[in-house]
């Protein structure tokens, strides 16, 4: 008989769990740190608070305040604190700005904080708190909150050491130079990039490290991309532009959705457009992504979510604007009130009715075709500084952007976005010649749904040309949660409040 001896294979639950979470923070690194930041942030101020009641508490002759009130100043100051916080973008800052724009984002909102507590605290003559208090407060917040941020930097330096946050990156097509940019991450270890390699489309067999300041880094045929992207694990690959992939790099982009890799430019042209945008991200913009499905779904829910209560509250808020503009279109022009019109966000794909208020007269696309000459944009944009076809009620409803409100019945039937790439006519979008190369980058335009505001319309609208607003949008779209839709949709209203760029 033959004697079988069975192996009993134990599973150590906590071990795989342990692995788990650790692979799931890493993939996440970014939210967790945004929720790690908020944290920290709501402690600094309730530290804040408990220093100055316990200081105001030292100085004699000073009769005590009731503790309700203390937190019911410090819980709503915090909370007015921490909602600005999203909006400027302190909490997005934290995962790919450097120290010194933190502490700017920060000290933008602690003025902006002050100046409304003073106001309402003259507006309504409140007395109840006493006000050493308040001083002591607003003196004691901000060195408590570089003290919170000193940790939190701390915490980071640490975990990275770990791993978290950690990104394996090549360069391709520095050739030429542009090799600043690994100065530029090596001064910003707080992005996280660790540079492997250059890959390079020369033909020699041996290929010799570039020495920078002392910092060796290997070079790499193109024909070695994938045993160095194997080798090194490496998940994100750096162009210095888009048509780099079209000279001697096509290999890249094929490559990179294979393996999964995020494919991203960083050049200075980039660099200034994210400036123009009031964008500061020295991580660059990435042309393809790949999709993250679980991920992308929770986005894409509470992206709606947040969609359908802002359009409700908007059309009842601008409801008297929607019945005027309605009157003044009808006086001046008759019927149709609403104009519209195909759209898409990318050549090829999904198609919608999208509306507006009518601003030009009512055969204006009969007379599109000769005026192409007189067109002051590119690509896919057609715009006229003095178009002759809008009305007068045109020029100002335009100018404010109120010809994009019916925009909101779009975003309730779920066509549109409060947020998101602006979707471009459909035979214009068919009108533009661009590379295949172009065209696959953009696809990814498609990935959330068109936005009535965006980053666009934030850096300059009708000065932005169309590449440019490609490159936005990319950006918009690998980085698009709902703490950047609050901070566009922020910038938004002082745009249109003084009609900036629009025409």
């Amino acid at each position: 008989m033959l004697n079988i001896q069975r192996k009993v294979v134990t599973i150590d639950t906590h071990k795989i769990g342990a692995v788990f979470l650790k692979q799931v923070i890493r993939r996440n690194w970014r939210t967790v740190l945004i929720v790690i930041a908020f944290t920290t942030d709501i402690v600094v101020v309730m530290l804040s608070g408990i220093l100055a009641y316990i200081v105001r508490g030292f100085i004699p002759h000073l009769s005590p305040f009731p503790s309700s009130i203390f937190l019911q100043f410090v819980g709503t100051f915090g909370f007015a604190l921490i909602i600005l916080a999203m909006i400027i973008g302190v909490y997005r800052a934290t995962s790919h700005s450097n120290m010194v724009r933190q502490y700017f984002l920060a000290s933008r909102i602690y003025l902006y904080a002050i100046l409304c507590l003073f106001s309402f605290l003259y507006v309504f003559q409140n007395d109840a708190i006493p006000r050493r208090f308040i001083f002591l407060f607003i003196f004691i917040l901000p060195f408590i909150f570089v003290l919170g941020r000193k940790f939190l930097n701390v915490f980071i330096h640490f975990m990275q050491k770990r791993g978290y946050g950690i990104h394996n990156v090549l360069l391709a097509g520095y050739d030429n130079g542009g090799l600043a940019i690994i100065h530029r991450f090596k001064n910003f270890p707080e992005l996280g990039y660790n540079i492997k390699g250059i890959i390079t489309n020369q033909k020699n067999k041996i290929l010799t490290p570039i020495e920078i300041h002392g910092t060796p880094v290997p070079r790499y045929s193109i024909s070695k991309l994938k045993h160095v992207v194997s080798e090194y694990h490496i998940d994100r690959v750096f162009v210095p532009s888009q048509e780099t992939i079209t000279n001697g790099y096509s290999e890249i982009f094929n490559l990179c959705r294979e393996h999964r890799i995020k494919l991203k430019v960083l050049s200075e042209d980039s660099d200034s457009l994210l400036r123009l945008s009031r964008v500061y991200d020295i991580a660059g913009i990435t042309i393809y992504a790949p999709q993250r499905k679980r991920i992308d779904r929770v986005k894409r829910l509470l992206k709606r979510a947040f969609d359908i209560v802002a359009a409700i509250l908007a059309l009842v808020a601008i409801s008297p604007v929607f019945v005027i503009t309605s009157l003044a279109i009808y006086i001046e022009s008759g019927m149709p009130i609403l104009f519209r019109q195909r759209r898409a966000a990318v050549r090829g794909g999904r198609t919608f009715y999208f509306y507006k208020y009518r601003s030009m007269v009512k055969n204006a696309d009969a007379m599109k075709e000769s005026l192409f000459e007189m067109n002051e944009s590119e690509g896919a944009l057609f715009k006229i500084k003095n178009d002759p076809r809008i009305t007068k009620v045109g020029k100002i409803i335009r100018k404010f952007s109120i010809d994009e409100l019916p925009q909101f019945i779009n975003v309730l039937k779920g066509e549109m976005s409060i947020v998101g790439p602006r979707p471009l006519p459909v035979e214009d979008l068919e009108k533009v010649e661009e590379t295949k190369e172009f065209w696959k980058s953009i696809k990814d335009r498609e990935k959330v749904k068109p936005g009535i505001t965006g980053l666009w319309q934030i850096s300059g609208r009708s000065k932005v040309g169309f590449r440019d607003m490609i490159w936005l949008d990319l950006y918009y779209v690998e980085n698009q949660s709902l703490l950047f839709d609050l901070e566009i949709i922020f910038a938004t209203i002082p745009v249109v409040l003084f009609g900036k760029g629009a025409y």
